[in-house]
């Protein structure tokens, strides 16, 4: 290991510098390919797949149509919670509808 050690100190100036700089690009380069590749992982098992949040919001498009096309004096719309969730899918919705305008932006 000495010889080999001893062998990289030999050679000029620019050669050295040279060995350095290689080392030093080679060590960055694999940092930041490691960091890319936990970063990735991590918000893949983190996140939600993006096929699943339009899904979901489909669903929720469906749900919202069934509640609208209910007679409001029925007994069923009575009794759906769509008062209760009333906000909060127009607000999903409304985000839903903003990322599929920026999707077709790009």
């Amino acid at each position: 290991m000495l010889k080999i050690l001893r062998k990289l100190n030999e050679g000029s100036l620019l050669q050295r510098t040279m060995m350095h700089i290689a080392v030093l690009v080679a060590g960055s380069a694999s940092v930041v390919a490691l960091t890319s590749v936990l970063l990735v992982s991590t918000a893949r098992t983190v996140l939600p797949r993006h096929d699943a949040t339009e899904g979901g919001a489909d669903k929720a498009d469906e749900e919202q149509s069934a509640d609208s096309d209910a007679d409001p004096s029925s007994s069923e719309a009575a009794a759906s919670p769509a008062g209760a969730r009333g906000a909060p899918k127009a607000l999903a919705q409304a985000r839903m509808a903003s990322r599929r305008e920026s999707a077709v932006a790009r």
